[in-house]
């Protein structure tokens, strides 16, 4: 369920202060715009009084007035969309930087095509949505306060007029809101549900042709297509209905305020210079409001994506402020919890990993080994029990310096990288090639540099990905090296040149397998509530 638009911008101001910058210049220049209407208004409605009144009266203070107001004018709002615009354009590299940081500690949201459509279209919709709606949201609130207080002031009638048909704003607008904050949420889950569908049916289609089921998948992709464009089109018809329903009713307000002047004018109560002004302001005290329920509906997308990215990173605990162990760090586990979702029981796990030794972590498939694995490299933050880092809690240590210092093999690695030498450089230029040659050779990998891997090394075979992606972790130099079934897909013999190279190594290991290989220490995972080593 989204949120209420002044609950988010709220929660993005906290999570980002460049939402807070943008709302600086959105309030300064929507500030300056809100006066120079009113100078406007009131230098030309006292000319013309002036004029009507008095006919060879000169109006020239009046009209230079309404001159610099204009000039203001134009200048506030020609100013307001590029100097907004290129506050919120950094904010889109810092949530796209927070997203990635979320994605490599706790791993995609909902799925890869999921998490591309949020990093992508998801934070640029963002962008929109802090570059347009939030200073339309300013002027909303700011702007009409303004522009009451000066009617209020010239002709007390007419802000009282004005001032109910206001208040009836939000009983729509909070009504109507409702059920458009539904349908773009709706909206957006459709757009994330088609994306991941999309990329399931394209990696996938060769073995749906074998099993001549591409046709089936391509109708329900066309069918998630179908749901997509419908969930559209009913917020398309929540966004005429709002903006109806608002220039409805203030064109009724100033109807009836123009009615109620002309009526004051027969009679002679009320002068014609403080009828115009009164006339000429009130249309613009709903033109705020009519825009940012307009932007409201264009941002859409951005306002459903922010509501996912804030779950994402903006409250997510950040760890603590302690600096990461600069030596081959040890480790001790105590009732560690390693269930997993769906378990009845909660297995917990106790024992110690020493510096610079092999821990072999040991257990059937599904008995939780990969769940205590992320424990250790931060990957989760309710662990259960305590993580404790050369005696330091791991809750207190500064979690992006913690991982630096990890090297991590998951079980299915799908290393970034079109050729191997990008693979295995991971962006660092100090790797030379020769480095490379080296501990591909150590691992039993004859693999030419510039050999096109595809998508996630799509083209190497399961063991060969494997072992790339070992390699990619030795030239890290870790100081703690954490793999999970390191030789699995492995034949014989390239599995006894992958264990003999990770027992040659100095720094601390966490290996994670269910097979029957021997370490210095050896931790069991079973199915039991609580194992110790």
């Amino acid at each position: 369920m989204a949120e209420r638009p002044s609950d988010l911008l709220k929660r993005l101001m906290r999570t980002s202060p460049l939402v807070r910058r943008a709302l600086g210049a959105s309030l300064a220049l929507g500030l300056l715009s809100t006066v120079s209407i009113i100078v406007q208004a009131s230098a030309v409605a006292s000319a013309l009084g002036e004029v009507f009144y008095h006919h060879e009266v000169r109006v020239t203070t009046q009209v230079v007035c309404f001159v610099v107001a204009t000039v203001v004018r134009a200048v506030a709002v020609g100013l307001g969309e590029p100097v907004t615009a290129r506050i919120a354009a950094p904010l889109r590299r810092d949530l796209r930087r927070r997203l990635m940081r979320r994605v490599l500690r706790y791993g995609p949201h909902q799925s890869v095509d999921a998490t591309v459509q949020l990093a992508t279209k998801g934070i640029g919709a963002i962008e929109d949505y802090v570059a347009n709606y939030v200073p339309a949201l300013v002027l909303a609130t700011m702007a009409p306060l303004l522009f009451l207080g000066y009617l209020t002031w010239r002709d007390p009638l007419s802000g009282v007029i004005v001032v109910v048909s206001v208040g009836l704003l939000p009983v729509f607008m909070i009504l109507l809101g409702l059920a458009a904050k539904e349908k773009m949420q709706e909206r957006w889950d459709d757009q994330q549900r088609l994306a991941g569908y999309f990329g399931d049916v394209v990696r996938g289609m060769g073995v749906l042709k074998a099993h001549n089921r591409s046709h089936h998948a391509v109708a329900q992709l066309d069918g998630v297509g179908v749901a997509l464009g419908r969930t559209t089109m009913a917020t398309l018809k929540v966004a005429f209905l709002s903006s109806f329903a608002l220039e409805l009713l203030s064109s009724l307000a100033t109807a009836l305020v123009a009615l109620v002047l002309g009526v004051r004018l027969l009679d002679g109560s009320l002068r014609l210079s403080v009828a115009l002004a009164v006339l000429l302001v009130t249309p613009e005290v709903f033109l705020p409001l009519r825009r940012s329920a307009a932007q409201y509906h264009g941002s859409a997308d951005g306002i459903a994506a922010a509501s996912v990215l804030l779950d994402l990173v903006g409250d997510a605990p950040r760890g603590g402020h302690l600096p990461a162990p600069s030596t081959a760090p040890a480790l001790a586990l105590h009732d560690v919890t390693v269930a997993t979702e769906g378990r009845p029981d909660t297995p917990r796990v106790s024992g110690d990993i020493p510096a610079g030794q092999l821990t072999v972590i040991r257990g059937a498939s599904g008995s939780g080994k990969t769940t205590l694995l992320r424990s250790l490299i931060g990957q989760r933050d309710d662990v259960g029990g305590v993580i404790m880092v050369n005696g330091t809690d791991l809750g207190e240590l500064d979690r992006d310096r913690w991982q630096s210092c990890i090297a991590y093999l998951p079980q299915d690695p799908r290393p970034p990288g079109s050729n191997a030498r990008e693979v295995l450089a991971m962006g660092a230029r100090d790797i030379s090639d020769g480095s490379m040659h080296e501990v591909l050779s150590t691992l039993g990998l004859d693999l030419d540099l510039d050999r096109e891997l595809g998508e996630g090394a799509s083209a190497l075979s399961a063991g060969q990905r494997r072992r790339l992606s070992l390699a990619r972790c030795l030239l890290r130099q870790p100081l703690l090296l954490v793999l999970d079934e390191p030789t699995a897909h492995l034949d014989a013999a390239s599995e006894a040149i992958v264990w003999r190279v990770i027992c040659s190594l100095t720094m601390t290991r966490v290996v994670a397998t269910h097979r029957d290989l021997d370490g210095d220490h050896v931790i069991e995972v079973a199915a039991s509530r609580t194992t110790r080593a």
